[in-house]
C-alpha cells in the first residue's frame, strides 16, 4: 500500500498520526566573519558582533579579532571550532554563552590546539550584568601579554 494512502486510511479511522521529524543539524559548524586576527570571538548570533560592548571587547584585546557564530544550516563545508582555530592560527578563543560553549567544545579543556579558551556569559547578559562583565574582564586581562597590561596600570 502506498504510504499516502495508508495515512489517509488511518486518519479516516480517527487515528492521530505522528510523523518522524528529521534530526536537527548539530550546529557545531561556524560561519566566520571577515578578518585575519589571532583572536576568535564566538557568539550565538551574527548581529551580536555589531554592539558597542562587542567593540569595547575588541578594543581591550588590542588585536585584530575575527567574529564567528554557529551556521544555522550545519553545513559540513563550514569549519568546526577546532578547524577554525587551526585555520586562523588563533591564540585566544572567547565563547559568549554557556550553552554555546557546551555545544561547541568537545572537552572541558581550556586549550584548543595552541589557543586559550575563555568562556563567558552571552553578550546580552554581559550588557546588563556588572558581575558577569567584571568576570569577563578579569579573564581577558589574564590572557593579555605583560606588555599590554601596562596600559591598565
Amino acid at each position: 500500500m502506498i504510504e499516502a494512502q495508508r495515512r489517509a486510511y488511518l486518519q479516516a479511522m480517527g487515528f492521530e498520526l505522528w510523523l518522524r521529524k528529521p534530526p536537527e543539524p548539530l550546529r557545531d559548524r561556524l560561519l566566520l566573519g571577515p578578518g585575519e586576527g589571532r583572536v576568535l570571538l564566538i557568539t550565538e548570533f551574527a548581529q551580536d558582533c555589531a554592539t558597542p560592548l562587542a567593540a569595547d571587547i575588541v578594543r581591550v584585546l588590542g588585536a585584530e579579532a575575527v567574529w564567528a557564530w554557529p551556521d544555522p544550516d550545519g553545513d559540513a563545508d563550514r569549519p568546526t571550532l577546532e578547524q577554525a582555530v587551526g585555520g586562523q592560527l588563533s591564540t585566544l578563543v572567547v565563547i559568549f554563552g554557556n550553552a554555546l560553549a557546551r555545544r561547541l567544545l568537545r572537552t572541558p579543556d581550556d586549550v584548543i590546539a595552541s589557543a586559550a579558551v575563555v568562556r563567558s556569559e552571552c553578550l546580552a547578559t554581559l550588557a546588563v550584568s556588572a558581575a558577569a562583565k567584571r568576570e569577563l574582564w578579569l579573564q581577558l586581562l589574564a590572557q593579555l601579554p605583560a606588555s599590554r597590561l601596562d596600559r591598565f596600570a
